[in-house]
């Protein structure tokens, strides 16, 4: 029986770690950065460092990024070498000769805290943490209740626990879960919240202020169906009810609030701007219609 042997060939690339073989325009910026990364780290330049550094900068070069490794480790090597024997300062002087930009980077910073809020808050600053009460708290609420806290600390202001608990068919209440809620608030915060409320409580509010916003033409009733209001939002048109004349509005209003208009057939939408970036924010459904059991 005859075997058959194969052979398996490659074509590497030249290894090309003489700066002759390379564009000057290349050793250059090589260099440049060889120089200034055994500047920033006392003679102990790192060639991955300085390769980031050089794709950065020149994004052609990034197919020929193992080509041109060898290069890197040439003028680091280079570079580290003339600061063991002539010492950082000398490596310093090198690069401001010819390239004095780079020694104004600065080292990158990790932020550490909170962002300052924008805006006066000089008279404190009012928060809110808005949980369905359906259940614990998860571990993603915990961010919550922590950037909200240490605002308040920040700034001498209030955190407001607000139950969002008018949804009872999708996320329904959990009796219990009040409590819950408002004892993991005060231990993950380290005291308890500056005022706790229940949105079902304040209903007739949150009634007052929508009829005061569809008289003022700030919102309207809406009747279109999910797949129609998606498909406007999707394509940034305005939904056709959305020029009604107010009294109209008010008047679905009227006979949503009577029992007149059934579940999903009309929602009262917010009026904002149907080009937003953001389409969660074109024209959103402030309330709608749901029947308790």
């Amino acid at each position: 029986m005859r075997s058959v042997k194969c052979c398996f060939f490659a074509v590497l690339p030249d290894i090309m770690a003489d700066p002759a073989d390379w564009d000057p325009d290349i050793v250059s910026a090589v260099r440049k950065y060889a120089l200034q990364n055994a500047v920033e780290y006392a003679g102990e330049g790192q060639s991955g460092s300085v390769l980031g550094r050089l794709l950065a900068e020149r994004e052609d070069l990034r197919r020929m990024a193992r080509e041109i490794m060898a290069l890197v480790d040439a003028e680091v090597a280079a570079a580290n070498s003339m600061a063991a024997s002539q010492g950082v300062d000398a490596v310093r002087a090198e690069l401001e000769q010819s390239a004095p930009e780079a020694l104004k980077r600065r080292k990158h910073q990790k932020a550490q805290g909170l962002r300052e809020l924008p805006g006066d808050t000089s008279g404190g600053v009012v928060l809110r943490f808005a949980p369905n009460p359906n259940g614990p708290l998860s571990l993603g609420h915990s961010r919550g209740v922590a950037i909200n806290s240490e605002y308040a600390k920040m700034y001498g202001g209030k955190v407001v626990l607000r139950f969002d608990d008018t949804d009872t068919k999708v996320k329904p209440p959990v009796p219990d879960a009040y409590g819950w809620i408002a004892d993991e608030y005060e231990w993950l915060a380290g005291r308890p919240a500056d005022m706790v409320i229940r949105a079902s409580e304040r209903m007739p509010v949150y009634l007052e202020h929508a009829e005061r916003m569809i008289a003022g033409g700030f919102g309207y009733v809406c009747s279109c169906s999910a797949a129609e209001f998606r498909k406007l939002r999707e394509e940034k048109k305005d939904c056709p009810c959305r020029d009604r004349a107010a009294s109209d509005s008010l008047s679905d209003w009227n006979a949503m609030n009577a029992g007149e208009i059934a579940e999903g057939d009309a929602v009262v939408r917010v009026k904002t701007d149907m080009t937003l970036p953001n389409p969660a924010l074109r024209d959103w459904p402030a309330l709608r219609i749901q029947y308790a059991p």
